[in-house]
């Protein structure tokens, strides 16, 4: 029986093209939709710190500003370095003051993961 499948196989070329093509198709679907759960983790973790750091207090739970300003849709490169000055006491204007002491201990990659969510928000 096995004999037979391969010598098919052998002796079909095109069958073979298409036996690779449909395991390659699969592999690179697979690699998306990780990516894709792996983008959707990252933001929901966002979500999470956004609330756990205690920033919807101010900026509100839809991050559209309250006593803070609007942190939704901001530019993501822009939120991170916003969010570093401040907590590293290199902005001190405004209400940074108030926000530095929040944000202390907050790592770079909970900063990160926080703008990413963010930025996503409209």
């Amino acid at each position: 029986m096995f004999l037979g499948c391969y010598s098919h196989f052998v002796n079909n070329k095109i069958d073979v093209k298409v036996f690779k093509m449909k395991i390659f198709t699969g592999v690179a679907g697979v690699a998306v939709a990780a990516s894709m759960i792996f983008s959707q983790a990252a933001v929901a973790d966002g979500a999470t710190l956004f609330n756990a750091k205690g920033c919807a207090g101010c900026h509100g739970k839809a991050a559209m500003g309250a006593v803070g300003p609007r942190l939704a849709g901001q530019q993501e490169k822009y939120l991170v370095g916003q969010f570093k000055l401040i907590r590293d006491g290199k902005r001190t204007s405004g209400m940074s003051g108030v926000m530095a002491g929040a944000v202390k201990s907050v790592t770079d990659a909970d900063i990160a993961e926080i703008a990413k969510h963010l930025s996503s928000m409209e």
